[in-house]
């Protein structure tokens, strides 16, 4: 895939899908596969990138995108090093704003690997589980007959994050990100769902589920009101929403 050449004022963001994870069943780190998937883009990204950038890295906060995260910086850096040349930036951290899609649960948002085990508790006790549980059911069950991601794009939920609210928060942590006259790129362990709506959104149609270590790129540049979105050798322009959609979870 091509990597977008960061131009003034720009911050190009690079939505790496997590390496191959042990477990859906909670939040899990990633496999020997996983790992190289991740080791794999991080390099790819290392030769990519010029000399003298400002490169930063982070992750959703799940294990899974974490490690990610870890394995994209230590590979990347690895290259520039090969390569002779230097970066400016490098540090890593937690990024809230670029968090997978939410599950209500229990009266708070949380990954969906991460309430997982309550859901299968309160689904097994006495009356009628609360609908997030019902629905989490129904995503799980999904994802271990079909595509998950694919119900959740497709599907009005009440206590699942949208995938508009998704996009919306996406391209807000971005715009919010740009520093005028100053060249960015920041490269994110992320997750499946994340990918595919923003390119459901930019260019029209679902993409189906990215590869493990895939990523989409975001350009979003100083005084502008356009987003690039690229993936996989395409790329589409569109209009950074005005404002924030809010989401509100389901009663």
């Amino acid at each position: 895939m091509t990597t977008p050449t960061p131009t003034s004022g720009s911050l190009t963001v690079h939505l790496v899908r997590h390496g191959q994870t042990a477990s859906y069943a909670q939040d899990a780190g990633l496999t020997e596969l996983g790992r190289k998937q991740a080791t794999d883009r991080g390099t790819a990204l290392g030769a990519a990138v010029a000399d003298g950038e400002h490169v930063t890295f982070g992750f959703a906060p799940t294990l899974r995108a974490r490690e990610t995260a870890e394995l994209l910086r230590t590979a990347l850096l690895e290259q520039t090093a090969e390569r002779g040349i230097a970066l400016t930036g490098t540090e890593i951290r937690v990024e809230p704003g670029y968090r997978n899609l939410q599950v209500w649960a229990d009266g708070r948002p949380a990954d969906p690997t991460q309430a997982r085990r309550r859901a299968a508790e309160l689904a097994g006790g006495p009356g009628v589980p609360p609908g997030w549980v019902t629905e989490a059911a129904r995503f799980w069950n999904t994802h271990e007959t079909g595509d998950a991601m694919g119900f959740w794009l497709s599907t009005p939920l009440l206590w699942h994050e949208p995938p508009a609210s998704v996009v919306h928060r996406l391209i807000r942590t971005s715009v919010d990100r740009v520093v005028d006259g100053t060249d960015r790129r920041l490269v994110i362990g992320s997750h499946s769902g994340c990918l595919r709506a923003m390119v459901m959104w930019a260019a029209g149609v679902d993409p189906g589920e990215p590869g493990n270590g895939e990523d989409v790129v975001l350009r979003v540049a100083a005084g502008s009101d356009v987003v690039s979105v690229a993936y996989a050798e395409l790329q589409w322009e569109a209009r950074v929403p005005a404002a924030p959609l809010d989401w509100s979870p389901g009663c």
